[in-house]
């Protein structure tokens, strides 16, 4: 019973840390998206979307090991609630890597055309506090952190809701004054949105932190 006990707690320790390193490639991702969007890189955003291919292939190959495990091993208790959480990572931080190939993909649309400056400042704030979430649940996830740590991750969810409103009122309303403005101002509410997006995400990840420390899924967003 002990040498069973041990041989799931060791393939826990395996996942999470595979869950880690998957969250790593997409947080790449996410920063590449934010170098591409700053600096208006056209080849960075091809290379972005051509990389998403890598975390597609992690993920599923990570969803065969978690099954395997459950499947072999059947876990309880906490060990459980942590395997049954990598499954679920899984997905969700597939996902989220699809947001910095969505973003690629604007800037890619957008080809050569410069984007006003001071929306894309704001939109690189977004991200900046998405991305610094995303980072904080993960190592929360992966280190077994307490139920506060996990918590604490993810407090700037409600600002970059605030964010996020922000600009699109700002967009909306330069939209409504230039109408030649209106595929730009499109353009940039797609990438603000994915990286909100990020930050939604960003709290699942918190909550499966929580959940596995403390046996509850509290709503964080």
């Amino acid at each position: 019973m002990a040498d069973k006990i041990n041989l799931v707690q060791k393939k826990r320790v395996q996942l999470q840390a595979a869950i880690g390193d998957l969250g790593a490639l997409v947080i790449q991702a996410l920063n590449q998206s934010v170098v591409c969007l700053k600096a208006h890189d056209l080849i960075l955003a091809a290379r972005i979307i051509e990389a998403d291919a890598a975390i597609n292939q992690q993920r599923r190959l990570l969803e065969q090991q978690c099954l395997v495990t459950l499947a072999a091993y059947q876990p309880a208790g906490e060990d459980l609630r942590a395997l049954g959480a990598c499954m679920e990572l899984v997905s969700e931080l597939e996902r989220i890597g699809d947001y910095a190939g969505d973003v690629a993909s604007v800037m890619l649309k957008i080809g050569e055309e410069r984007l006003p400056p001071e929306p894309v400042a704001a939109i690189l704030g977004v991200a900046g506090n998405a991305i610094a979430m995303l980072t904080d649940a993960l190592d929360a996830f992966t280190s077994n952190s307490d139920e506060s740590t996990a918590r604490a991750a993810v407090v700037r969810e409600a600002q970059v809701d605030r964010d996020e409103e922000a600009i699109i009122q700002q967009v909306l309303g330069r939209m409504r004054t230039d109408a030649g403005f209106a595929l730009t101002g499109t353009y940039l509410l797609w990438i603000v949105h994915n990286y909100e997006r990020v930050a939604d995400r960003a709290t699942n990840v918190a909550e499966r932190a929580v959940y596995v420390a403390a046996g509850q899924t509290p709503d964080l967003n």
